[in-house]
């Protein structure tokens, strides 16, 4: 709910100052009777001498709320144009643990510093069909592509280091992203794998995917999470519980490199947050949409509350100068 004018609505305080006023005359002006028994006596009013005042105040209520113009907010754009269809391929190997990827004020895992990077890179691009998909030892679809922004974010925040085992298969995971993608109806198509790049399981190995990819149309975009220095994992000592450990976890640079020239892309290291930002930025520019927003526009109540407000105070004029008439 909007209002365009909300200063009107101070009105609304004039009216109750009105009908005391009002009263108050009245029963200044009143012919005072020396015995009420009488008209006691010729019985209480019916309930209906009221009304012409209550339509009175409802219609001068209703018109003053038009005149504040209040109305619904605008609905969620409609986007124009055929958009691009895109699939996230995100690694959730043990190596995902590490926590190398710097913040402005703390350290993270790689795995929460990409899922923050893919729902701000999602929400950039609100009129393209984004999907995901995660891999470990084993590759699934999280979801297809969509349009629905917060279930993507939902399923990104849910992603968890060794959901889908403890090795990587990184071929399987681009060829998964590339069978949903192929009869995709967006104006490209468009795959971006976050990971080490050591492929170590799978079926498919992953330059055959990329070339599979670059095949069926899908250009492949490859973002190499991490630092080569070694990294701090927090693992469960079975006696001395929650510790901190430091493994290398490097980076195969050359293996997602070939992966994106393969596939028609380009390669993206990202050692901190800021860049995966900017890795995100340039597939961004790299991979254009035609999709443009279409605003909304509001509905306004004003119109309704003011013929309603119009009929109460047609009302009450009516009843005032027939029925309930009054007489100096």
């Amino acid at each position: 709910m909007v209002v365009a004018h909300p200063l009107a609505l101070l009105l609304l305080l004039a009216l109750p100052a009105i009908w005391f006023a009002r009263n108050r005359t009245a029963r200044l002006g009143a012919l005072g009777l020396p015995d009420l028994t009488t008209a006691r006596a010729a019985g209480r009013p019916s309930l209906t001498v009221f009304l012409p005042g209550v339509l009175r105040a409802l219609g001068l209520t209703l018109a003053i709320l038009a005149l504040a113009g209040p109305g619904l907010a605008p609905t969620e754009p409609v986007y124009r144009g055929q958009g691009v269809d895109i699939m996230l391929a995100i690694d959730l190997s043990e190596s995902m643990a590490a926590m190398d990827m710097r913040q402005t004020e703390r350290t993270i895992t790689r795995l929460e510093a990409v899922a923050e990077a893919a729902a701000r890179f999602a929400s950039s691009r609100p009129g393209d069909r984004i999907g995901l998909v995660a891999f470990g030892s084993r590759a699934y679809t999280v979801i297809p592509p969509t349009l629905d922004r917060s279930v993507l974010t939902q399923a990104l925040a849910r992603l968890e280091v060794g959901a889908a085992g403890r090795k990587t298969a990184m071929g399987d995971a681009l060829g998964l992203a590339v069978k949903r993608l192929a009869q995709g109806p967006g104006l490209s198509r468009v795959a971006v794998v976050f990971g080490d790049g050591r492929s170590n399981a799978g079926e498919i190995d992953p330059q055959t995917a990329a070339e599979a990819a670059a095949a069926h149309g899908v250009r492949v975009f490859t973002v190499g999470v991490g630092g080569d220095e070694p990294a701090a994992f927090l693992v469960n000592h079975p006696l001395l519980g929650r510790q901190i450990v430091y493994e290398k976890a490097p980076v195969d640079t050359e293996a997602l490199t070939a992966m994106a020239r393969l596939g028609g892309g380009e390669f993206f290291r990202a050692e901190d947050a800021a860049g995966l930002a900017r890795a995100g930025a340039a597939i961004d520019t790299l991979a254009p949409s035609d999709s443009v927003a279409v605003p909304q526009a509001g509905v306004s109540l004003a119109p309704g509350l003011a013929a309603l407000a119009v009929g109460l105070l047609t009302s009450w004029a009516g009843l005032a100068a027939t029925r309930f008439l009054r007489l100096p």
